[in-house]
């Protein structure tokens, strides 16, 4: 069931009500009047013929209101990908009683909602934090087709409660930056903020901005569509994500260098020569050529190729850190018999990188499912997958998944309880499980009664999902599909084909839950609007890119303005 403002429904009182008293005064119009009354709050055309008193204010006044709802049009713009998103939803019709206008411009004429939240000024978020002077870990995932939020950024930057708030007015109020922002784009705090009526002060618009646009989303009770999920989507190496920055020692050094020391070509004098060593608690320690390692291994049967998944840690909901690929590895149990096994007391195995750190350890419970991997999607490894091999663990978290191995330290050091996933201050896991929609950008334009495919993956790092959820009514009812058995060592890649019935703002919203009784601990929110007619070509601003209508700083960061 869709609830909607119906089309200028309560109109009776206002139009209505003016025009009966004009016919107490004056009688002969009182029959025209009354249909011309009846054929307004319906919606219709009073007829050119027929005369009434106030009828050259009235036709005046909707001329006007016609003219503002036309200079107050949201704004579209097209995203460098193409797409063509509108964040502020379209007003068809007047949700208020006693307004007379066919629609009125609230969310743009009164809320100035295109001029509010971080996408007001910065086009593309994601190109926005790449292009910061102070680099940042990677975020965007091209391949996936994600789009950075507000909310991942909170998600990471929470270490001290308010530590965003204090971070993102420090870097748009600073002496820096403050002319740029309050001059440059009349920046405000309304900009980012949405005043509240009780009292308790200034809320993020980002969090709220639905509500306050509530009238104009039309909501769908128990939502319908087509789903759909399979475990078997993989990427080839090229796609497959790699948090560069922060991904060890190693990639440090070389990120350092620039970003195109990530997407070298390294020889094959460097494969030939990579050696492997396995020490510790071991009967036979050994160092190995790894070229060895592989042919003797293919020999023996051992190699494993097999879909697996990656996911980071601090993958938030809505994030890019994750993906899967087939992986071709040899299992780190076969290394460590080949050197006769562990010794008595050993309960962990750690990873040693080329540059002697040794910063990663894995339960000896695991390594049925560690692999020291050499290929992906069927390719040896590139310089940014860490080139000539990795080490793989199925059930860890990416930041075990330590590049350029040299070897492994089998040891007695205490492991320490491994929790996969991130924890905030109050205990809550707040990205498993991870509901995440992929593909659609806030705001974009989607076309009447033609159905369109959500799309996303759904992951819980080593618990079972169970279940995915849907609701077009802001949480308010929820459609449940059951995923019965899955891989935990694989991602669940979803679709869900819906068609919208008529014209109008949508939000979709998603969330899992696992076998362990877990729930996203929120849900992934976008807008998506339907119209009949897609928006003419002058009617679009390009957003983003070297093509942009918009101001540098729109694209990028406030500090990288020229």
């Amino acid at each position: 069931m869709m609830k909607k403002v119906t089309k200028r429904g309560a109109m009776v009182t206002g139009i209505a009500a003016v025009l009966a008293a004009s016919a107490l005064i004056v009688p002969a119009f009182a029959a025209d009047s009354a249909s011309t009354a009846d054929e307004i709050v319906r919606g219709g055309e009073p007829d050119g013929d027929v005369q009434y008193p106030g009828k050259e204010y009235i036709v005046e006044n909707y001329e006007k209101w016609d003219q503002i709802a036309e200079d107050y049009a949201p704004e579209v713009r097209q995203l460098p990908n193409g797409k063509l998103v509108q964040r502020t939803p379209s007003e068809y019709e007047c949700p208020h009683w006693m307004q007379q206008s066919w629609t009125i411009s609230y969310n743009t004429y009164y809320l100035d909602a295109d001029k509010k939240g971080c996408n007001s000024c910065h086009a593309d978020l994601n190109e926005m934090i790449m292009g910061m002077e102070y680099r940042h870990a990677v975020l965007p995932n091209k391949d996936l087709e994600t789009y950075s939020d507000v909310e991942q950024c909170i998600t990471c930057h929470r270490d001290n409660g308010d530590e965003f708030g204090r971070l993102i007015h420090g870097i748009h109020f600073n002496s820096r930056n403050t002319e740029k922002f309050s001059e440059g784009l009349n920046g405000t705090c309304d900009s980012c903020h949405s005043a509240t009526g009780n009292g308790e002060g200034l809320q993020l618009w980002e969090n709220v901005k639905y509500e306050a646009l509530g009238d104009s989303i039309t909501t769908v009770e128990n939502v319908e569509g087509t789903f759909n999920f399979t475990q078997d989507k993989v990427q080839g190496m090229d796609d497959l994500y790699s948090y560069d920055f922060v991904h060890g020692y190693y990639d440090h050094m070389r990120y350092a260098c620039s970003e195109a020391a990530l997407n070298l070509e390294l020889p094959q004098s460097m494969m030939d020569e990579w050696e492997i060593t396995i020490e510790g608690n071991v009967p036979n320690p050994y160092t190995a050529k790894l070229v060895d390692l592989i042919k003797e291994a293919e020999e023996a049967g051992v190699v494993v190729t097999k879909p697996s998944k990656m996911v980071c840690e601090l993958n938030p909901i809505g994030g890019g850190g994750i993906g899967q690929t087939e992986i071709t590895g040899i299992p780190v149990s076969w290394l460590i018999e080949r050197a006769g096994g562990m010794t008595e007391g050993t309960n962990s195995v750690r990873c040693v990188r080329a540059d002697g750190s040794s910063k990663s350890g894995i339960d000896v419970a695991k390594l049925e499912d560690n692999y020291l991997v050499y290929k992906m999607g069927g390719e040896y490894l590139d310089a940014r997958r860490g080139f000539p091999c990795t080490n793989w663990v199925e059930g860890y978290d990416a930041q075990i998944f330590s590049k350029q191995l040299s070897g492994y330290m089998v040891s007695s050091d205490v492991m320490d309880e491994r929790v996969c996933g991130q924890v905030n201050q109050e205990d809550a896991h707040v990205n498993r499980p991870n509901a995440t929609i992929c593909g659609t950008p806030e705001g974009v334009i989607i076309e009447t009664g033609k159905p369109y495919t959500f799309q996303g993956y759904v992951d819980a790092f080593d618990h079972k999902v169970k279940s995915i959820e849907f609701s077009m009514d802001h949480g308010e009812t929820w459609t449940t599909y059951d995923l019965g058995d899955t891989d935990v060592n694989r991602w669940i890649w979803w679709t869900f084909e819906w068609t919208p019935p008529e014209h109008g703002a949508y939000c979709l919203s998603v969330r899992a839950t696992t076998e362990e009784g877990e729930v996203s601990y929120r849900e992934h929110e976008v807008m998506v609007n339907a119209k009949d007619e897609l928006p003419a070509e002058d009617k679009v601003i390009k957003a983003g890119g070297p093509d942009s209508d918009l101001p540098l700083m729109f694209s990028t960061g406030l500090e990288n303005e020229a």
